[in-house]
């Protein structure tokens, strides 16, 4: 009896393993930022690429959300399989530190990694000089 227990738990187990790592991580086609003056789509490879490392590797920053002011960019990402998501983003461009909060779950806020806020804020920068 023990030894059924242990082989069910161990095969659940590598059930969900499996779906975790065969999974495929979605693909985004476009992000389009909206601000008061500005409205810009990316569709380029290394542009997106800079908005899928960003998103894939923010950190749930723990406790209330206080933001302090309307964000820099309401963000569209649009996924491969037609799917739309949508973000508040909100970007200091002199300390280049930034956060995502998803529209669907507005009591999550989603700190961006510093090598990739830092990246995303030279993006938007070089969007603003234009």
């Amino acid at each position: 009896m023990k030894k059924n227990s242990i082989i069910s738990i161990s095969l659940i187990i590598l059930l969900i393993l499996i779906i975790v790592l065969v999974k495929p991580t979605q693909e985004i086609v476009s992000v389009s930022l909206v601000s008061e003056t500005t409205e810009i789509t990316y569709t380029d490879s290394e542009s997106i690429r800079i908005f899928e490392d960003a998103i894939r590797t923010t950190k749930k920053v723990p406790g209330a959300i206080d933001v302090g002011g309307p964000p820099t960019y309401q963000m569209t990402v649009t996924y491969a399989n037609s799917e739309i998501v949508g973000f508040s983003l909100y970007m200091d461009f002199k300390t280049k530190n930034g956060y995502l909060i998803k529209d669907c779950n507005s009591e999550k806020m989603l700190d961006l990694r510093n090598e990739n806020s830092v990246e995303l804020a030279d993006l938007l920068s070089k969007e603003k000089r234009e």
